[in-house]
């Protein structure tokens, strides 16, 4: 039987109440992911060093990768005797959760056949209350906490992207090949007891929320592990946090063994930022180019780190700044966002804010359905015309070079008469901030995603 040293629970809970009481004027959350635990880690101590409030650990914390839970136990044995991480649990309070390799099996979902021996372990180490709901809780370990007096709250909400995820869609071509989104309803990433409590969550009052997913949320480009492999469900998280009214989101993930800063347009009134930290000891250490990211606004490819939440409360618009810093603690990149930007808009939110009907989609989920039928509602932002007049366009972003940007094309010799039926003469006066529904098949034209148009039929302004 192998033993391990289990988290301190009496600091961790002293140093939540400090926290709260201090109203610290700049505060410092941590986070990371992937450490392996039979390597070096200068990362640790790094983090330990900034004496941040919070510490938050994204998965892949030990790279156990087992169905034998004595072999599980050993390796976190071997993390607990890691003298940076030791003195980062004694610095301050410490969340976590797992992602696939903690878990137990590398890309590993619900399948995973010891995936409660594994909760047990995960949470005996870092030393949940035997009372904790995340002991017995369906649909995984997913958990949430607030931080801070009023006008100060920090809500960390911790998803499980592994408990009851289904089997991801894999590409031709063997492991190698990675993965291809998956738009069946079939196509699983959360339970629905972990939305449920998602949904209550975000409703909780609070000034800044970090969402830390094991892997990323935002980028959608590489063919490994991402939510942009089910679009439906990622859609559904865009809808799950814009219905709640939440502001001040930022998602923290890691899983890609590299640094990345990420920026999206979900339809939130605000960005969604997405900040990835994924390589306390498993990032390349050898310089390598950014894979693809259309969504990167900075990145740190190659190099160990750890990222950072600073947040500065002195001033009426509190800054956020976002960063990814190496192992000995040195800033690389970093960005910087008032508050008052992670609010909604009002006139953009309202933009965005259109109410589907069954069977229905916005244009992001239409957007990773290439070759498919699909019926998209949404509010077109900006129109355009061929030179020669043979076609308009309908966008559902103001720039149409926008990678966020879903195009209806619309032949005007072949559907004129059909149109002028339906009372649609003018493309700007007619569809310029209406809001559509339109049928079509999506296809490509120079990597950009359309919907051109086979009938009058197709298109239908709402009433």
């Amino acid at each position: 039987m192998v033993a391990f040293q289990p988290f301190p629970i009496v600091f961790a809970l002293l140093g939540v109440f400090n926290w709260q009481a201090t109203a610290p004027e700049n505060t410092v959350i941590v986070f990371a992911s992937c450490a392996r635990q039979d390597k070096p880690a200068l990362a640790w101590g790094a983090m330990a060093a900034m004496k941040p409030q919070l510490s938050v650990l994204l998965g892949d914390n030990i790279y156990g990768d087992t169905v034998d839970m004595e072999v599980l136990k050993a390796k976190y044995s071997l993390l607990s005797k890691v003298s940076g991480f030791k003195a980062l649990r004694e610095a301050c309070p410490m969340m976590a959760v797992w992602d696939d390799h903690d878990y137990g099996v590398n890309d590993g979902g619900a399948s995973y056949p010891q995936r409660e021996a594994s909760r047990k372990i995960l949470l005996d180490f870092f030393g949940e209350p035997q009372s904790s709901l995340r002991r017995t809780q369906s649909g995984g370990i997913f958990t949430s906490r607030i931080f801070g007096p009023d006008g100060r709250r920090i809500q960390v909400i911790l998803l499980d992207t592994r408990y009851e995820r289904s089997a991801l869609k894999k590409a031709p071509g063997g492991p190698s090949a990675g993965y291809l989104p998956d738009s069946t309803s079939a196509a699983v990433m959360l339970a629905e007891s972990q939305w449920k409590w998602l949904e209550g969550e975000l409703k909780q009052p609070a000034e800044i929320r970090l969402i830390g997913s094991s892997i990323q949320v935002v980028s959608e480009d590489h063919r490994f592990e991402k939510w942009a492999n089910m679009p439906l469900e990622r859609e559904r998280l865009f809808k799950t946090i814009r219905a709640s009214g939440a502001s001040g989101v930022i998602v923290m993930s890691g899983d890609r063994h590299l640094g990345d800063i990420s920026s999206m347009d979900a339809g939130l009134g605000f960005p969604l930022i997405d900040i990835t930290a994924s390589g306390i000891n498993q990032a390349s250490q050898a310089y390598r180019q950014a894979e693809p990211n259309r969504h990167r606004i900075a990145g740190m490819p190659w190099g160990n780190h750890f990222g950072a939440v600073r947040v500065s409360w002195s001033t009426n618009d509190p800054l956020v700044s976002l960063e990814l810093r190496d192992e000995t603690g040195g800033l690389v990149v970093s960005h910087r966002v008032p508050l008052s930007a992670l609010r909604p808009k009002s006139k953009m939110a309202e933009a965005n804010n259109v109410k589907l009907a069954e069977g229905e989609i916005t244009p992001a989920v239409a957007r990773e359905m290439v070759g498919k039928k699909v019926i998209v509602r949404f509010r077109v932002e900006s129109t355009g015309k061929a030179k020669d007049g043979s076609r308009f366009f309908l966008n559902s972003q103001k720039d149409f070079r926008s990678p966020e940007n879903l195009t209806v094309v619309v032949e005007v010799a072949k559907l004129s008469d059909g149109l002028k039926a339906k009372g649609l003469k003018d493309v700007q006066a007619d569809f310029e901030g209406k809001v559509v529904r339109v049928s079509g098949m999506v296809t490509l034209f120079r990597d950009s995603p359309q919907i051109i148009l086979d009938s009058a039929g197709d298109i239908s302004l709402e009433p």
